[in-house]
C-alpha cells in the first residue's frame, strides 16, 4: 500500500510541475520605454554641465524654456508635501549657477553617467544625471566633493523642469562664511 501511495504522490508532483499556472493580465505597463545615452538630449545635458564648469550660461538660454521649473530636492525646501519651485525660471537658474563660481573655485563635475529615458506611450522624456561635483570654497578653503543627482524633463527640445538632489550642507557653510567677510 505504501508503494502505491508513493507512486501516486510522485505522479501528482510531476504533473504539478508540468502544469504551471499562467496568469493573464489586461494591464499594460504604462512606464515602458527606452534608455539611451547617445541621443541629442543627453548630449545637450553634457554640454550644459560642461558650460557650467566654465561659468558659461549661454547653453542654459539655448536649451531651457523661459519658465523652467527648478526644484531643489532637499530638506526644508518642502511645502504641503511638495518641493518648492525656485523663483525666476530660466534667468533665476542661470543666476544661481553663476553664484556657485562666486563661492567656489576649481569647480569640476563628472559627466560620464547620464541617460535619457523615453516613454513608449507618449514619447515624453527625461534625462538623468548621476555624478560628483567638486570645488574649493573661496571663503573656507575647504575642498569638497558632493554627489549630485539631476533629472531634466523635456518637452520637445526644451527643458521644462529640473529636479536636483544633493546635500546642501557645504553650500550653506560656504554662503555663511561669505557673509562673515
Amino acid at each position: 500500500m505504501k508503494k502505491v501511495f508513493l507512486c501516486f504522490l510522485l505522479s501528482a508532483s510531476l504533473m504539478a510541475c508540468k502544469n504551471q499556472e499562467t496568469k493573464k493580465t489586461d494591464v499594460a505597463d504604462k512606464d515602458t520605454g527606452t534608455w539611451t545615452s547617445l541621443d541629442a538630449k543627453t548630449i545637450k545635458v553634457r554640454q550644459l554641465l560642461e558650460a557650467y564648469v566654465k561659468n558659461d550660461t549661454s547653453v542654459i538660454y539655448e536649451i531651457m524654456a523661459d519658465t523652467v521649473k527648478v526644484r531643489e530636492q532637499f530638506a526644508n525646501n518642502q511645502e504641503n508635501g511638495k518641493t518648492k519651485v525656485d523663483p525666476g525660471g530660466r534667468a533665476g537658474f542661470a543666476q544661481g549657477e553663476q553664484s556657485h563660481h562666486l563661492l567656489f573655485s576649481d569647480i569640476s563635475i563628472t559627466t560620464d553617467n547620464m541617460r535619457t529615458f523615453v516613454w513608449d506611450k507618449d514619447s515624453a522624456s527625461i534625462t538623468g544625471y548621476w555624478g560628483m561635483w567638486s570645488g574649493t570654497g573661496r571663503f573656507t578653503n575647504n575642498k569638497i566633493t558632493v554627489p549630485v543627482h539631476i533629472y531634466y524633463r523635456w518637452k520637445d527640445d526644451k527643458i521644462i523642469s529640473i529636479y536636483r538632489m544633493f546635500d546642501p550642507v557645504t553650500l550653506k557653510e560656504e554662503i555663511a562664511a561669505s557673509l562673515k567677510k
